[in-house]
């Protein structure tokens, strides 16, 4: 089995990546690089969490590095923007699935769990999951910030995740939380989405 793993700095997607390793699921990373609205330590956290996971495996994981600032550009000039974590998981899940499709991997994986953020509310999770065919896993659905920490904490991944770091700058104040798919894509209709997946 294999799967692509979509990274960022944070603490739940090192751990999801985690769970999935030591099932012996062969994983592949791609980082969504939200420079201008992140900064370059964002990054380089997670060039460090790749790297710890590689050494605690000890094996290469290939990385992808997706320039994704410019599909957030297109976001804030053309969308409503309460739409746009929505847009941003969406389109992130589009890329994923591509790279996907050339590594021959059979599902994606998230550190997302329920209700956390904006985009994980049930609602906008199973709008997400309608913009792509390939099966998404997501081994922390159910888990809380505690015990995703209590899994970070003996795997040195936490360290490095809760260093200094801009995660996005543009989330929106009231983002929508009970997405309708009419509504949905709609937002989608104003943006060239598969130009942007291609650019990506």
């Amino acid at each position: 089995m294999k799967g692509v793993v979509l990274i960022s700095g944070g603490i739940d997607s090192p751990v999801a990546a985690y769970i999935m390793m030591k099932k012996g699921v062969e994983t592949i990373f791609v980082h969504f690089d939200n420079k201008p609205y992140t900064d370059e330590k964002q990054l380089n956290k997670t060039k460090k969490l790749v790297e710890i996971l590689s050494k605690k495996f000890n094996k290469k994981i290939k990385l992808y590095l997706v320039n994704h600032g410019p599909n957030q550009t297109e976001f804030l000039k053309k969308t409503n923007h309460r739409y746009n974590c929505l847009l941003c998981r969406s389109l992130m899940y589009r890329v994923a699935e591509k790279i996907a499709i050339k590594e021959k991997a059979d599902f994606l994986i998230t550190g997302e769990n329920l209700a956390q953020v904006a985009s994980q509310t049930l609602d906008n999770l199973i709008v997400e999951d309608k913009s792509i065919k390939i099966p998404v896993l997501r081994p922390l659905l159910c888990h809380d910030k505690n015990d995703i920490i209590k899994i970070a904490k003996p795997i040195g991944t936490f360290e490095t995740s809760i260093l200094p770091g801009m995660c996005c700058s543009h989330i929106p104040k009231h983002p929508v939380t009970r997405a309708k798919k009419e509504e949905f894509e709609f937002e989608l209709q104003k943006i060239e989405v598969d130009k942007l997946v291609e650019d990506s």
